[in-house]
């Protein structure tokens, strides 16, 4: 049809307190996309479209960099539209995806799921391999032969339900306000990054005797999917979100939880916090590169000295594998050290030590329970680096925290349904 010029009408309307309106627009579903500007400042500016265009437009932005998104609405759908104006729009409805900070969770509550899952069968599989006199023989099957579990084609019976709560950190690349006071890695400690903070929930069913239910000799997601949050905000509003998160994916109707993240502080301060029952891993990968860093400050002298290394560091990673933390630190002991680096392995034995406790590798794989933290450090690439890290980015975090929002909503499925549907409510709620 090509270009429609519309010259609508508008009428002041007493009841919104003389606000204009043209009910033309109105009729035909324009709505405004109000936003501040995009560097954070208060001045406001409105773009107008249709829901349906608002959608394609925030769809299209926020897997691409706005001039290229640009590029492709105009040659696909024939969107003539600056990218100042996308970026209006989609600023706009990612807005819609930000979630609150809930209130502080109700310790009460906390303590009620933890007497739920007390003694799951999950956790009385730990127990019992940890105190079983064939405790290495039990693990080193299981490493050898890979978990056993039921294929889901095969068994009738009843199941229980796990959750897996999942959760880590990345820069974000900021303007210079948004770093100031921020403690950095930069030589002089200042910052070139603010930190997102990502979430990951998941549903796995076992047997009523506790053996992961297989397909095609993996785990079977209950639900196949993975649902994802995010903020920009502190550690102590992102950990409230992260609760709220797993209650509403259904926390409270699990047999059992299991919590994974790596070595860092805050994480496991919120595991602690909010997860108390929960069974707590420290994902084997970071353990792995961190034993290996460990390597890389020993001493090996003599010809070979490169395989010879490598042998020490199978032995090493075996060994954690096993679960068997201190005796892999003794070896590791018993090798001389690069001169300046005892403080440095110091350091790295003394983390070790610290989350001994969420190293029981050959235990967990015995169980079926899994080990490793893939699922977070996949949804922090997608969710926050593929589209936020590229070169010569730099976010307000305003902004970043609406696109994280965005981002989540498309991974979960939920983005089109959700903002589509609330047009829909609104309209039918107008009418």
């Amino acid at each position: 049809m090509g270009w429609i010029d519309i010259r609508p009408g508008r009428y002041s309307c007493a009841i919104d307190n003389g606000q204009s309106r043209y009910p033309l627009l109105e009729f035909i579903g324009l709505i405004d996309h109000e936003v501040g500007n995009r560097d954070g400042s208060a001045g406001k500016q409105t773009v107008k479209c249709t829901r349906n265009a608002a959608a394609s437009i925030a769809l299209t932005c926020a897997e691409s960099p706005y001039e290229q998104a640009r590029l492709m609405l105009d040659r696909l759908a024939g969107f003539d539209l600056t990218a100042m104006s996308e970026f209006r729009v989609t600023d706009c409805v990612g807005a819609t995806f930000v979630k609150d900070v809930p209130a502080e969770v109700d310790s009460g509550k906390v303590k009620e799921m933890a007497k739920k899952v007390s003694g799951n069968v999950l956790e009385s599989k730990v127990n019992q391999i940890m105190a079983c006199d064939k405790r290495d023989e039990i693990i080193e099957k299981a490493l050898k032969n890979g978990m056993e579990g039921v294929f889901y084609k095969e068994y009738g019976g009843p199941t229980i339900k796990v959750m897996y709560i999942l959760c880590d950190g990345t820069g974000v690349p900021g303007r210079y306000k948004e770093l100031a006071g921020v403690k950095g890695k930069q030589a002089d400690g200042s910052a070139k990054t603010f930190e997102a903070k990502v979430g990951a929930v998941f549903v796995m069913e076992y047997t009523a005797d506790g053996l992961p239910l297989l397909m095609k000799n993996k785990m079977l997601h209950r639900d196949k999917r993975v649902r994802y949050m995010g903020t920009v905000r502190k550690v102590e509003d992102f950990g409230r979100m992260l609760h709220q998160h797993a209650v509403m994916n259904g926390l409270a109707d699990m047999d059992a939880v299991v919590f994974l993240g790596d070595g860092a502080k805050w994480i496991w301060g919120i595991q602690k916090k909010y997860f108390p029952y929960a069974l707590a891993g420290l994902d084997l990968y970071h353990s792995i590169e961190r034993v290996n860093l460990m390597i890389d400050l020993l001493q090996f002298k003599g010809q070979s000295k490169a395989e010879r290394k490598q042998a020490f560091a199978d032995d090493c990673i075996e060994l954690l594998r096993q679960g068997k933390v201190q005796e892999m630190l003794a070896l590791i002991e018993t090798m001389p050290v690069k001169s300046g680096n005892e403080k440095k392995l110091r350091g790295s034995i003394g983390y070790f030590r610290l989350n001994m406790d969420r190293m029981n590798y050959g235990v967990f794989t015995a169980c079926g329970i899994v080990i490793g933290s893939g699922v977070i450090e996949a949804g922090c690439k997608v969710i926050v680096c593929d589209r936020m890290k590229n070169a010569g980015m730099h976010w307000v975090k305003d902004h970043a925290e609406k696109m994280i929002g965005l981002r989540c909503a498309i991974r979960n499925g939920e983005f089109l349904g959700s903002y589509l549907n609330e047009g829909t409510s609104s309209a039918k709620m107008a009418a």
